[in-house]
């Protein structure tokens, strides 16, 4: 089973990753990105530690294409008010 996947040129890559939490070892689906003028950035979804959060998180992975993992990026973005630095 693969564990990353890897979208966009190299000015404007997008990592999608399935892993634990570092912090809880909770799995979680993680799109890493680098918005201009920034340096490389990080959000995630996490589930909890149960075999239904894995079974979750792998289906979350599965479906993670490059349309939703840059959508995931503008929302997290947009939250912190920082829409303007990823105008892609």
């Amino acid at each position: 089973m693969s564990f990353a996947k890897l979208y966009g040129p190299d000015n404007d890559q997008v990592l999608v990753t399935i892993d634990v939490g570092a912090a809880d070892n909770r799995p979680e689906v993680r799109v890493h990105f680098q918005p201009e003028g920034l340096g490389v950035c990080s959000t995630a979804l996490q589930f909890p530690d149960t075999d239904d959060g894995w079974d979750k998180a792998d289906a979350a992975f599965a479906a993670m294409d490059e349309e939703k993992a840059r959508k995931m990026i503008k929302v997290h973005l947009s939250r912190l008010g920082m829409e303007d630095v990823y105008g892609r």
